[in-house]
Formats: structure tokens, sequence, C-alpha cells
């Protein structure tokens, strides 16, 4: 609760601690440290990550359906403001094509991290690329997102 600030983010991390802890006792080594100190470590890094996630999400689904988020335009006090809505579709859409201009490697990253909510780490265990591959990707392709978006006159997107 103290990292998240959020009661239900706060719960739903707490049970997915001992999910992973159900799924992932094996891999405790008591010669590093105590249990509690292993389960604090899990909920610290699955709280950061949450927050992290929070930050990052688009206010936007990039779905098929382009449909506004149901949380998206609560979050911004804007609920039913037509002229919101559209700004957030038309804001939708560059992103959607300026990934789509991307390498292939560099919009993996980037969709996994962001849409995905996957670690770094997470994104290279997945592609079997090295880490540092994966960061200069996502940081890469952040960079050339930002710049298209730029050029699409889209000056804000977060």
């Amino acid at each position: 609760m103290r990292v998240t600030r959020d009661q239900g983010a706060a719960e739903e991390l707490t049970q997915e601690v001992f999910v992973r802890l159900w799924k992932r006792a094996a891999s405790f080594e008591p010669g590093r440290g105590r249990v509690s100190a292993w389960l604090l470590r899990i909920a610290h890094n699955l709280s950061l990550n949450e927050v992290r996630r929070r930050a990052s999400r688009p206010v936007i689904a990039f779905e098929a359906d382009w449909e506004v988020e149901s949380g998206g335009i609560e979050d911004h006090d804007q609920q039913g403001d037509p002229a919101m809505t559209a700004w957030l579709t038309e804001r939708a859409v560059a992103i959607r094509a300026a990934l789509s201009q991307l390498p292939a490697p560099q919009r993996q990253a980037i969709e996994l991290a962001f849409f995905d909510g996957l670690t770094q780490a997470e994104i290279a265990a997945a592609t079997g690329d090295p880490l540092g591959t994966v960061k200069s990707r996502i940081r890469i392709g952040m960079q050339r997102l930002r710049d298209a978006l730029l050029a699409a006159g889209i000056d804000e997107v977060n």
C-alpha cells in the first residue's frame, strides 16, 4: 500500500506475491537470506512494476476495436467529454501508426513492455535476446516513437 497508494492494487499484488511464492517455492535459497526478506523483495518488485506500469500505460487500448479503456477517461476526469474522447482516439491512432513504422524487434520490445507490462528482464527471457539488446531496442524505439509523434503533431503522450 505504501508503494502503490491504491488499496485495490495492493490487495491484488499481495495475492500475486503468494501465487509467486507457491509457484516458485523451490527457487528459494535459504543460504541467501530469510523467507520474509525474499517475500518482501517479491512484493516490493511487483509494487514498483505496478507503479511503473500505471505511469506508462497508455490511456487508449490499442486493440482492434480502438475503445477507450474503462479507466482511461475517468482517470482524466473527462468521462463523457466528446472532445477528450476524440483527442484520445486521434492520439491512439497516431501512436499505433508510429509503432507500425518501427523495426519489428523494437516494436515487439516496446509492446511487451508497455502493453503487456513485462520488465526488460522478462522481455529478454521471453525473446531470448540479451538484456542489453532489449534495453537498447526499447530506448531507441522510444526515441523514434517520440520523433514520429512530434512530426504527427502529438506533443504530449502521457
